[in-house]
């Protein structure tokens, strides 16, 4: 019997790398995708690498989308160009993906897609106007494929990450206002347990954080 394969598409940081092993210790076939790799925002490039990786690997079975990216600045410093940023990185890239592994998921009537998404998916804060775009549109995306494709039995869950990660660029910049950091190995534990979950008991969104973090 083949391995499942889990796709981890924005594998650079600690999260993504935890993902990577994650899987891997639990048996899984894996494959990373960093930005190095391919600009998951364009949609051809995407389609063709993963078709790529799924030439060689077999169907993926679990879709992990964890790229984004990091821009904190003032609302009157950023551009146009600032927001379309932070757009290809989440709800593009996170499209592009989702429309290349979703045609084998739904042949076979399974699959998962799992979608890290922080607190500003839910709410703006100051100086995070293009990111919170960003991560609005992905919960967004997430609701919506699940609300289509769940009823076919592809699986959808959206993560909220409340808090910083340990090892992340964000917890190098703030880290000094939270003692303790997420695990991220910790975190992708989570993830996997989203991916095997049974049919009967779904979870759609899921908030993580640490006890330390007010909410």
């Amino acid at each position: 019997m083949s391995r499942p394969f889990a796709l981890v598409a924005g594998s650079g940081g600690p999260l993504g790398q935890a993902l990577l092993a994650e899987f891997a210790d639990a048996g899984y076939v894996v494959a990373g995708l960093r930005k190095a790799d391919c600009d998951l925002a364009d949609a051809a490039a995407a389609e063709q690498h993963i078709a790529q990786l799924t030439a060689a690997h077999g169907p993926v079975d679990a879709l992990i989308f964890n790229a984004g990216h990091l821009l904190i600045a003032p609302f009157l410093e950023l551009d146009a160009a600032a927001f379309d940023t932070c757009w290809r990185a989440g709800p593009a890239g996170a499209a592009n993906c989702a429309r290349a592994v979703l045609p084998q998921m739904l042949q076979r009537g399974r699959g998962s897609m799992v979608f890290t998404g922080a607190t500003m998916s839910l709410r703006g804060s100051s100086g995070f106007s293009a990111m919170a775009c960003g991560k609005f549109g992905l919960r967004g995306l997430a609701q919506s494929l699940a609300r289509e494709f769940q009823p076919q039995g592809i699986h959808v869950a959206h993560v909220l990450l409340d808090g910083l990660l340990e090892g992340s660029p964000s917890t190098e910049r703030f880290g000094a206002r939270q003692a303790a950091p997420l695990d991220p190995r910790a975190v992708a534990g989570s993830y996997r347990w989203l991916v095997e979950q049974a049919p009967t008991a779904w979870t759609h969104e899921l908030d993580l954080r640490t006890p330390s973090e007010k909410f």
